[in-house]
């Protein structure tokens, strides 16, 4: 398999914790969400439907960013961004090798690689000023 060269592939910014894996998971997000918080943007599945993940070659590996900090603030606030760091999660630059939907709020993206490969850890407060 060719795959185009880093400078072709959309640089992105994730929440994620070692393995790779995003905060929203069930059960989980009990645990770091603020509580008076009532909305959220509409899921990757909800905005681009199940069928997206069809459009990644088989075997790749699939999930959630975005490009700006501005959309990162549409999903976490700077508590939940804390609490999730004290559970060992970190917002990451990567390079994605394929955008399978884009929104106003996010992207759907697909790696060749493990998203735990090759991710940049992104200073929190960098992140939080760069959200308002």
């Amino acid at each position: 398999m060719i795959l185009a060269p880093a400078t072709d592939k959309p640089l992105i910014l994730r929440v994620q914790d070692r393995a790779g894996r995003g905060p929203f998971k069930p059960g989980l997000s009990e645990q770091w969400t603020d509580p008076e918080r009532d909305w959220r943007p509409p899921t990757w599945m909800e905005e681009f439907g199940w069928d997206a993940r069809d459009r990644a070659p088989r075997g790749w590996h699939l999930g959630s960013a975005v490009r700006t900090f501005q959309q990162l603030g549409y999903w976490f606030s700077p508590s939940e961004l804390g609490r999730l760091s004290a559970m060992g999660y970190r917002v990451v630059r990567i390079r994605a090798d394929r955008v399978i939907g884009e929104s106003e709020y996010q992207l759907f993206v697909a790696r060749a690689n493990p998203f735990r490969w090759d991710a940049a850890e992104v200073d929190l407060l960098e992140a939080v000023e760069g959200m308002s």
